[in-house]
């Protein structure tokens, strides 16, 4: 079925198996990011139809609740929870202990969903990174030239990124056999794989503009002490810094903002501001720049969940979405004023085939429908047209409350 057929005005409701998905009105801005985000996933999962793809996107955005309550649930027990995509969509949650635990489904408005558990894994989520946090120093001391450190408790498994080639790789053998000896976990090397770098650009057009260097705008927050309303983006962005539209002529609008307070550090990359007499508003620029087509954020989660599509438009690489391959990831060292202490093992890393980005983008809002996520910190791209985005690093929403912000 092609898009122009599925997006008519006949073709509101979409009927797939029992599960209905409510499309957007045909032409619409709406309409844009659905056929946006519908590509993303249809790139990913190959012989999924556009039907399919569109109540799954459907259904994803509403497990948010589920999979919380699933987490705290099994929080004893539990080794990773993500979202997985065949042989159809479910949840899948790894377990510790050999106790079994039987197959469920959730429902929500726009379907069912099954839940699948697997048990017998080696370690919980939180010792797991625990082993990895105390081994994280000898990893920087045996491994040269790390650009990442991913974790996969579900499968006892760590992956190291490394600027080297694969011969360098295979030349580290003996210092991975010595790292799976010291930490227990199974090492891998993955070659390659450049330093994500602090996405601020100096050059372009943008949203937030300081001299010739640019970011994008975040979401809003309110100072939970204070009362006090601003919008947030990266913390590596200049602190000077004038807010503005994408309008020209009449609807061009800038304005200065006030530095309040920002943190940069393992795993942290924020700052926020004030807007003066203008109403911060939790909206976001979707596929349209114009200011009547924003799209309302009308709930905010701690983090993504793995699996799960994202979508985020920055200032230098558009609009633009991709999946969440990680919420437990490091990117090295590259953290910090000026990229030079080792980071956390708390960021959100996304990748995919339609994904854009590039210097400019830091600070972006990242969301799918009407739920956000986070903000943009790092990007790994040669260009920012869509499939030369090799990943994108977010900081989670939940990491916003070190300033005391909500």
């Amino acid at each position: 079925m092609q898009w122009k057929q599925l997006a008519s005005a006949a073709a509101i409701f979409i009927f797939y198996g029992t599960v209905q998905a409510q499309m957007p009105p045909a032409d619409s801005d709406a309409e844009k990011e659905m056929e946006t985000l519908v590509h993303s996933y249809m790139s990913r999962h190959a012989g999924v139809s556009v039907d399919a793809a569109i109540t799954r996107l459907a259904v994803q955005g509403e497990l948010n609740p589920a999979m919380d309550d699933l987490s705290k649930e099994f929080a004893d027990r539990l080794s990773a929870i993500s979202l997985r995509h065949a042989p159809d969509q479910h949840i899948f949650v790894e377990l510790t202990g050999m106790d079994p635990v039987a197959n469920r489904v959730v429902k929500t408005e726009s379907g069912t969903t099954r839940v699948v558990f697997e048990v017998g894994n080696a370690h919980t989520e939180k010792d797991f990174f625990q082993i990895l946090e105390r081994n994280t120093p000898l990893i920087y001391s045996l491994i040269p030239g790390v650009t990442g450190i991913s974790g996969f408790p579900g499968d006892n498994r760590v992956l190291i990124r490394i600027e080297g080639n694969a011969e360098f790789a295979s030349s580290l053998k003996i210092h991975v056999r010595k790292l799976e000896r010291a930490t227990g976990l199974k090492i891998d090397i993955e070659p390659n794989s450049p330093k994500a770098r602090n996405a601020a650009y100096v050059v372009g057009g943008a949203v937030l503009q300081s001299n010739n260097s640019w970011c994008t705008s975040g979401f809003s927050v309110k100072h939970t002490a204070t009362g006090r309303r601003g919008i947030i983006t990266a913390g590596h962005c200049p602190n000077d810094l004038i807010y503005g539209n994408y309008a020209t002529g009449a609807g061009k609008y800038t304005l200065p903002l006030t530095y309040v307070d920002g943190i940069e550090d393992a795993s942290h990359d924020l700052q926020w501001h004030t807007v003066g007499s203008h109403t911060p508003l939790r909206e976001v620029y979707g596929t349209s720049t114009v200011d009547s087509s924003r799209r309302a954020i009308t709930l905010m989660w701690g983090t993504a969940k793995v699996g799960q599509d994202i979508c985020f438009r920055g200032v230098r690489s558009g609009y633009s979405c991709g999946v969440v391959e990680e919420n437990t990831y490091n990117p090295g060292i590259a953290c910090g004023p000026g990229e030079n202490l080792p980071c956390a093992a708390a960021w959100i890393r996304i990748t995919g085939s339609q994904l854009a980005c590039g210097e400019g983008d830091s600070g972006a809002a990242i969301f799918q429908g009407n739920s956000g996520y986070g903000i943009v910190a790092k990007a790994n791209s040669d260009s920012p047209i869509k499939g030369q985005c090799k990943s994108l690093v977010a900081m989670p929403w939940r990491a916003i409350s070190v300033l005391g912000l909500e």
